[in-house]
């Protein structure tokens, strides 16, 4: 009785809590523990969770690459975020497959998506995403689905400064017909700076249609010796702070971080990538 009464009242904060963060079936939010730890800065930054956060970035890899994250959202199991994805480099370009899960067996979100990447001359890199939406609901509520796409550019315009564009769903695909539900359309634009050998900064900026505002991110990161990294990062809207450390170990590299919102706590992250 106990177990049910406490589902139920999960439920009712999940879906109280879920639209404030936009979910809205399939991850909106940059994914990584690096990206985290710089305040959810993503959209320039050239790594393997670029092939969440903006696909042109995976496009210099050249080698087979598999990574794991894990959100645990403001320490609620139910509002937990599992990530894992596979970048495999051809002649052709740069393939990856990722699949993202939030929620819990009551309410559930899973984005499953298909990337493709490539440069196209020396300071230019576009990729491409296609993805299964899909937003599972407990206690016979039913399920939605939906397939759409997301698109980003990189261009380096200088040897320490990269420029970044990413698009998520820009056909505004619909989920239900219900209320006519549709699925947000996100827009990032944001430069990445080496201001020197250790010290990287970055900025962007976001619109989502289902918000007015527009939200900045920025973040810090220094290494030592490329082996041990400091990040910190900031947002303009709710989670106001973040902080986070990685340790890169010949194929191994793993990251964590952690988030403040400013009125319900922190959020940690945790991610391994494996480098073959």
């Amino acid at each position: 009785m106990m177990k049910k009464f406490r589902n139920i009242l999960t439920t009712i904060v999940v879906l109280q809590i879920a639209p404030l963060m936009i979910h809205a079936a399939g991850d909106v939010y940059p994914i990584g523990s690096r990206s985290a730890g710089m305040g959810r800065s993503s959209v320039a930054i050239t790594d393997f969770w670029s092939a969440m956060n903006n696909q042109a970035g995976i496009a210099l890899f050249t080698k087979p690459i598999v990574g794991i994250y894990y959100e645990n959202r403001f320490l609620v199991n139910e509002l937990s975020t599992k990530s894992i994805a596979g970048i495999i480099p051809t002649r052709f370009g740069v393939f990856a497959a990722t699949y993202n899960n939030f929620g819990y067996n009551l309410y559930n979100e899973q984005k499953i998506g298909l990337a493709y990447a490539r440069t196209l001359g020396k300071f230019f890199r576009i990729g491409l995403q296609l993805d299964y939406l899909m937003v599972v609901q407990g206690n016979n509520y039913g399920n939605k689905n939906n397939v759409t796409f997301e698109l980003g550019i990189q261009t380096d315009i200088s040897e320490s400064i990269t420029l970044g564009a990413w698009v998520y769903n820009p056909i505004m695909v619909q989920l239900s017909d219900y209320d006519n539900e549709k699925i947000p359309v996100i827009f990032r634009f944001g430069f990445r700076w080496h201001i020197s050998d250790v010290f990287l900064a970055t900025l962007e900026a976001e619109k989502c249609s289902a918000i007015s505002p527009v939200l900045f991110r920025g973040g810090l990161e220094y290494n030592i010796q490329s082996k041990y990294y400091f990040r910190t990062g900031f947002s303009t809207r709710k989670e106001i702070f973040s902080f986070g450390i990685g340790l890169y170990i010949k194929h191994l590299t793993f990251d964590i971080s952690a988030i403040m919102h400013e009125t319900l706590g922190f959020a940690p992250q945790a991610s391994l990538i494996y480098k073959f």
